[in-house]
């Protein structure tokens, strides 16, 4: 039985859900082929007729709404495929993947789930696999509780994807001063906050998974040997376990002093640390990504964030004190921001000096009701004008101002990919 891992998108970065996947299947003994759509693009789809499982890696949302094309597509090419999705997106919308969509959705953790899923398939065994929903499932509303285990996480198969050149991250660039070739890995699965907007906590409920530190090593020297200069840590929170993210970011320091870093981490954990914060520009840790959200505070208590807007300006203070760049993270448009609010959010780059290091997509990101999120019990989104979609619901702001400046704000999104985002999870 022929099976074809399949990457959509991973945020621009080589894809490390997918390739995990990938790996584990050629593991456990099973025909596998890996396959980056973000890009060889869909022409090449024809190349992979031969093909009996399609298992798609579902992480982000700009990858769940990818899926309905893509499906059409492989069925045009391999009719009588199996279709399986797994990934963060695949556990939020595991019922409707696997009743709409395809055959199987992954819930949880995705590794032996795969492996055991492809053992049933192909006869190994007539065991039913852990964490795994199917059509009739989803039907009958029985989900599986999400699988959760890091046993099953080894050091990738790099070498299955295509080169790191193929993946450019051109705001990086830009901070960093120049062209520059990056990796990306995450030491930890899930986060331990809940903020009530977030993909994550749909996902993983506060839960965190850790990966072996000698396997994130192992794996960013594999990445070294294909010509990494700069690492991301694409963790949704670098800090979800602060003790183990220095160990890591020191030995990984001390083996490739030539690499520089970056990561994601919250407002609280920065002025919480630092001693950290102080030590990271000898780490060479050159940019930290933090979600401010808004500068207000309504906005922040609605979200749950459990922070305020003098914490935010003294972390970008704590930060840009020891010359590390801030690249901050928006969600510019939603329901609690009136047109007064956007004149004040440009008062507060100025005064903040954040101007020239905020991705342009940042100032059109709008807040995203995903089918699953936390948001959609909140009193406020419940009393917005909400239209159902697939995957998620359109909502329009009280002020109808608010939803003609968004507009006029958007942009197309990337000639090179297709697509936008805001930040690494969601």
């Amino acid at each position: 039985m022929k099976t074809v891992v399949m990457s959509i998108f991973e945020g621009g970065y080589q894809p490390i859900t997918a390739l995990s996947a990938y790996t584990a299947l050629k593991a456990g003994g099973h025909d596998t082929r890996f396959f980056d759509l973000y890009v060889e693009g869909t022409e090449k789809l024809t190349d992979l007729a031969e093909a009996d499982v399609f298992a798609l890696s579902i992480p982000l949302y700009d990858a769940l709404k990818a899926v309905p094309d893509l499906v059409g597509q492989i069925k045009a090419v391999r009719p009588d495929a199996r279709i399986v999705f797994f990934g963060q997106y695949a556990t939020i919308n595991a019922g409707i993947l696997a009743g709409n969509q395809g055959d199987y959705a992954v819930v949880g953790e995705w590794e032996r789930p795969l492996v055991e899923l492809l053992d049933n398939l192909s006869g190994k065994t007539d065991a039913n696999p852990i964490g795994i929903a199917d059509a009739t499932m989803a039907a009958a509303g029985l989900i599986p509780h999400p699988y959760r285990a890091k046993d099953q996480i080894r050091v990738p198969d790099r070498a299955a994807a295509p080169s790191l050149v193929k993946y450019p991250q051109p705001h990086l660039d830009k901070l960093l001063g120049g062209p520059t070739i990056v990796g990306g890995l995450e030491t930890t699965r899930g986060c331990h906050h809940k903020c009530t907007y977030c993909s994550v906590f749909a996902a993983y409920d506060g839960k965190v998974l850790l990966t072996g530190e000698d396997i994130v090593v192992r794996d960013v020297a594999n990445l070294v040997d294909q010509g990494m200069q700069h690492l991301t840590f694409i963790d949704a929170d670098f800090f979800n376990a602060k003790r183990y993210a220095m160990s890591v970011l020191r030995r990984l320091h001390t083996e490739f002093p030539q690499i520089t870093f970056d990561f994601t981490t919250r407002v609280d954990h920065i002025l919480e640390n630092p001693e950290f914060v102080k030590e990271m520009p000898d780490l060479n840790v050159r940019v930290i990504t933090s979600a401010l959200e808004f500068p207000n505070q309504k906005v922040l208590d609605q979200v749950y964030k459990e922070m305020t807007v003098p914490m935010i300006e003294d972390a970008i203070a704590a930060i840009q004190d020891v010359g590390i760049i801030l690249n901050p993270t928006f969600i510019m448009f939603n329901p609690w921001v009136g047109i007064e609010d956007i004149a004040l959010f440009h008062d507060f780059v100025a005064r903040n000096k954040l101007e020239g290091l905020i991705d342009p997509v940042q100032y059109e990101t709008r807040l995203h009701l995903y089918k699953g999120s936390p948001l959609l019990k909140n009193p406020t989104i419940q009393a917005l004008e909400l239209t159902e979609r697939e995957f998620h619901y359109d909502w329009k702001h009280p002020d109808p101002r608010m939803d003609e400046l968004y507009l006029a704000s958007r942009t197309p999104p990337s000639e090179m990919s297709g697509f936008k985002r805001c930040c690494l999870k969601c």
